[in-house]
């Protein structure tokens, strides 16, 4: 994970927590977390990040909106940063 920057990770815990997503759902959440609004030109192409690393799968769910879900390889990911994370902060 140490290749993705702060904001692309905090996506793929908003996936990772979610049923199948949606964009705006994702964005409706971390505009929530970051309380300020995020634009489609900082979104989308992060997803787009994500999905090219193979981390999450992206779907159609109509003609106009696409799905966002976790893959195995997304969930190791997030994985071994907790994991590092642990030797650091123990809670």
């Amino acid at each position: 994970m140490n290749d993705l920057t702060g904001f692309q990770r905090d996506l793929l815990y908003v996936i990772a927590g979610a049923d199948q997503p949606s964009g705006q759902d994702v964005k409706d959440e971390v505009e929530r977390y970051y309380e300020s609004e995020i634009n489609h030109g900082r979104l989308y192409p992060n997803l787009d990040t994500l999905v090219n690393k193979e981390f999450v799968e992206k779907g159609q769910l109509d003609r106009r909106t696409n799905y966002y879900d976790i893959t195995d390889a997304g969930e190791d990911v997030i994985q071994e940063r907790r994991e590092w994370e642990h030797q650091y902060i123990d809670m």
